[in-house]
């Protein structure tokens, strides 16, 4: 065997069969395929082995497609984004602080120092 490799018809696991389920979901929601077309579809992704049966079943629909796992980064699969966020804990951490500082006065000091000592330590990361 050529390390599990033959040309296109390279296996596949559940990720990519939850994906391409997925995607054929958002071609049934825009009109493109109907019950029963996305019925058969996804029985057939169900069963699929190989990539190019994956890609068999989008030969005639538009984007989006599946993609091959050798076009992303394992790090472009898996990493979101780190501004996003730190963006949404900056602004839950200011929304904590006014509260504090505004509702619960006496407690503020006492409740910030766990807060901003996890603040801190996601923020190095």
């Amino acid at each position: 065997m050529e390390n599990g490799r033959r040309g296109k018809d390279l296996r596949i696991g559940d990720p990519e069969r939850e994906s391409a389920m997925r995607l054929l979901g958002e071609h049934f929601s825009a009109g493109r395929l109907d019950v029963h077309e996305y019925d058969e579809r996804c029985q057939q992704v169900a069963t699929a082995r190989f990539r190019s049966e994956l890609n068999a079943l989008f030969e005639d629909l538009p984007e989006p497609q599946p993609n091959a796992p050798s076009q992303q980064t394992p790090a472009a699969r898996t990493a979101m984004p780190p501004a996003a966020g730190k963006i949404v804990l900056a602004i839950c951490a200011t929304v904590m602080v006014i509260f504090l500082v505004v509702v619960a006065r006496q407690l503020a000091p006492i409740l910030l120092i766990p807060l901003i000592a996890v603040l801190w330590l996601y923020w190095r990361r």
